[in-house]
Parts: structure tokens; C-alpha cells; sequence
């Protein structure tokens, strides 16, 4: 999906780059940026961005546009590609006279023609989908895969679904709607990473064979890019469409679209956290080496934030910029964007915290139960399966929280806390619920089975 940016002026809006003569009004003595305007909100395939610019009499202006802190170009007006990730970008202007400099940002909210392209659905990880499911708990259908699937589902424009498969399988799937085959990806081990969807229909997943590929839309391979071991994490997507992922053998890296490499960073221990990146670009992501790390898009590190144990789970972001990140010692931490400690709740949490519409962020703990944390580090309530509750809920637009159990029962929980309705497959739920286009609930069993519940 396009969006295009483009320059308005009193004078004129010239598609010029680097230094452009304005005709000013010569009572301007100071360069300013006015005002950045996104039309139309939220974006879905194509936007004006116009800015209001006022240059002083006979200079030069160059401008420098930036979209989730990756550059987009130096002309006046520019055409940016989303990567067909939805969730907040921040789009910001620099314009230069050589002795003067002027800025100004503005967060555009994006949306995607894929109800629910990643694992928990956008760039912050959030697992809050636009879509309000009127599922009742009954079973539209199943898909058999060669073994357990433990991957966790997305859902493309035209309602594939895609999901991988366990060893001996080692397999990604392509299921129709209609619950039938439209192709399959061999892997050489395991997939339980989760798949994410580019704006062009490319899936990017990852493998215990060590591999991140590309496959294009007809099931074909693209390419693949090799680290040093296990990819148990989900590839996030950048602004500009590079990957972020990491691995076992330490690393996080930064893939570009082609499949070579931008950057890489060495921590300390098996990254099997998925990243998500804020509205600015910052790329979050935690490994075993206790740490939870803020990543510039350009590799350099922002900062990191120690904590007792194995940061395993993925982090989510607020509208507010924390970052919610949980470590294998149980406490929720709530991190500000500059790296300090807003707040923690210590308790025997371990699964991928997800956000709500009002900010309460939810999260599943060993004593079998889902919590409910209030912004404020408060609880709001906790809620009780049979067992161990999947990595990660997903949140309908209604409040409604889909989550798996050890106990092999799916739940659909009101934002009371009380039990809206369950149902039953045939073994445990490490996978995490997507929700397609219709309000359907995707989700794959130890089982072997793909389960849509509506």
C-alpha cells in the first residue's frame, strides 16, 4: 500500500530535491514548518501528507523525510510503501536553509488489507484486532497438518490462513477459507515461528533448521537467509519492509527485503523473543541474557533493561510508548521509551503480555490464570483455566481476549474477566489465536489441527 507525501506551500509545491528556490513571501524571516496534515486517517492504501513551509526570501530549503525513523527520501514530495503492517508510524520532516533547520512529526495510523498479517497482529504487538468477532465457540471447521502445530497463525488479504507444523512435518501451510489446501513450504525442522505478511503477499517465517525464508504468494521460495541456529522468533517488519528477527545462536538481525543482511547485534543468549517496534522505529526485543533491549533502526543500541532472568516472552508497546515486557523470574515490567522503570508486578508471569483498547494489559501466569493489569500497574482482575495458558491472547475490537490452555481448551473471555465460552480440541494450545476478516478465531493445536471457530 501507498502513501504519498507531498509538500504544499503558499508560493509553490515544487517536486524538486536538495536545494529548492522558493518564492517566499519576503515578510518570512525565519524558516518554520507549519503544519504536516496526513488525509486521508487511518491509512489504508494510499494518503496526501501536505506540509505548510515557510522559508525566508531567496534561500535554498532541503528537506529530509522520515517514516518509523527510516529515511523516505529527499525530495518535497515523496511516495512512501507501507509494509502492510498496521499500527502507528511516526512521520517526521526536516527542512534545512544551511543556517537554519525547522522540524515537525506527526504519527499516521496505518491499517492493512490482512486482518491479522503477524503474530498479535501489528508493528507494537499489541494482539488488538479492529475487527469485532461474533464467535460463539462453535467449530466452521479443521485442517489436519503432518504433525503438532505450535506456530501461531496469520491471515492474508484474501483469507489464507498460514501456519507452520512440528517434526516430523516441518512443514508452512497455505489453508484456504474453505479449510482447503492451497499449497505447503517444506522446511528442513521444525516451524513454530509465526508467519508475517509483506505488503506484496510475501510470508516470511522461520525455522529450527536455522533459516529465515521468503516465500512468495504462490508458495514458491523467494529466498532464504541462514543464521547460526534455531529462528524460534516471529519476524517483525520495518516501515521500509526490513525484517527484524532473532535467533539462537545470540543474535538479532536486520534482514533487508532482497535477503541480505542490514545489521546484526550480538546479546548474550538465545533471542527467541519476537521483536515489535514503536511508532518511531525503536525495534524491541528480549533474550536470555536477561536483558530486554531498544534498538535504533540502524543497529546501535538505545539502551537495554536488566532484569533477573530470561526475557523470552515478546514485549508489547502502549499508545504511550511503555514497553511491557515479562521475565522468566514471573514480573510484568512496565519501561518507559528512555529505558527506566515505570513499574513492575511481580508474579509468576511468563507468557507475551498483549493490550487492550483502554490500556490494560493482559498476561498469563504459572498458577493457570490470566491476569488483567490496569496502565497503573494495578490489578483489575484474574480470570482461571485447567492449566497453562498459551504465549499469547488475542483481543477482539468488541474487548472480548481469545486465549489457548494447556488444558487443550480455547477461551473467549468478556472485558469483565467472566467466561464468555470455551472450546475443547484435542490437545494442548501453545499457538496464539488470529482473527480473520469475518470474525472468525484461528488456532492450532498440539493435535495436529488447524481449528477456526466462529
Amino acid at each position: 500500500m501507498l502513501v504519498i507525501l507531498c509538500l504544499g506551500f503558499a508560493a509553490s509545491c515544487g517536486g524538486g530535491g536538495g536545494g529548492v528556490s522558493l518564492s517566499s513571501n519576503p515578510t518570512v524571516t525565519m524558516l518554520s514548518i507549519n503544519s504536516i496534515t496526513v488525509t486521508p486517517q487511518p491509512v489504508v492504501t494510499t494518503a496526501n501528507l501536505a506540509a505548510s513551509v515557510s522559508v525566508p526570501s531567496g534561500a535554498s530549503a532541503i528537506y529530509s523525510w522520515t517514516v518509523g525513523g527510516i529515511n523516505a527520501g529527499t525530495l518535497s514530495s515523496e511516495t512512501w510503501t507501507s509494509p502492510g503492517i498496521p499500527g502507528q508510524y511516526t512521520v517526521g520532516l526536516v527542512v534545512s536553509t544551511g543556517t537554519e533547520t525547522a522540524s515537525m512529526s506527526t504519527d499516521v495510523t496505518v491499517t492493512s488489507q490482512s486482518p491479522w498479517p503477524r503474530f498479535r497482529h501489528n508493528a507494537q504487538g499489541t494482539g488488538m484486532s479492529p475487527i469485532a468477532s461474533s464467535a460463539t465457540g462453535s467449530l466452521a471447521w479443521t485442517y489436519t497438518a503432518g504433525a503438532g502445530i505450535y506456530s501461531s497463525p496469520a491471515v492474508g488479504a484474501d483469507g489464507t490462513i498460514y501456519v507452520g507444523s512440528g517434526y516430523p512435518d516441518n512443514k508452512l501451510y497455505a489453508i484456504k477459507n474453505d479449510h482447503s489446501l492451497k499449497w505447503s513450504f517444506q522446511a528442513g525442522d521444525y516451524v513454530d515461528s509465526s508467519p508475517a505478511i509483506a505488503a506484496d503477499g510475501t510470508v516470511y517465517v522461520g525455522s529450527r533448521d536455522n533459516k529465515l525464508y521468503a516465500i512468495k504468494p504462490d508458495g514458491s521460495l523467494k529466498w532464504s537467509f541462514p543464521t547460526g541456529a534455531y529462528v524460534q522468533s516471529s519476524p517483525a517488519i520495518g516501515a521500509d519492509g526490513t525484517l527484524y528477527v532473532g535467533s539462537d545462536d545470540y543474535k538479532v538481525y536486520a534482514i533487508k527485503p532482497d535477503g541480505s543482511l542490514r545489521w546484526s547485534y550480538a546479546t548474550g543468549d538465545a533471542v527467541r523473543s519476537s521483536p515489535a517496534i514503536n511508532a518511531d522505529g525503536t525495534v524491541y526485543v528480549g533474550s536470555n541474557d536477561n536483558r530486554l533491549y531498544a534498538f535504533r533502526p540502524d543497529g546501535s543500541l538505545k539502551w537495554s533493561y536488566v532484569t533477573p532472568d530470561d526475557v523470552n516472552a515478546s514485549p508489547a508497546i502502549g499508545t504511550d510508548g511503555t514497553v511491557y515486557a515479562v521475565s522468566w523470574s514471573g514480573s510484568l515490567y512496565a519501561i518507559r521509551s528512555n529505558g527506566t522503570l515505570k513499574w513492575s508486578y511481580p508474579w509468576a508471569f511468563f507468557t507475551d503480555p498483549v493490550i487492550g483498547a483502554d490500556g490494560t494489559v493482559y498476561v498469563a501466569a504459572s498458577d493457570y490464570k490470566l491476569y488483567a493489569i490496569r496502565p497503573d500497574g494495578s490489578l483489575k482482575w484474574s480470570c482461571g483455566t485447567n492449566n497453562f495458558t498459551s504465549y499469547s491472547p488475542a483481543i477482539d475490537a468488541g474487548g472480548t481476549i481469545y486465549v489457548g490452555s494447556y488444558d487443550h481448551n480455547l477461551y473467549a473471555i468478556k472485558p469483565d474477566g467472566s467466561y464468555k465460552w470455551t472450546y475443547a480440541t484435542g490437545n494442548i494450545l501453545v499457538s496464539s489465536p488470529a482473527i480473520g476478516a469475518d470474525g472468525t478465531v484461528y488456532v492450532g493445536s498440539a493435535d495436529s489441527k488447524l481449528y477456526a471457530i466462529k
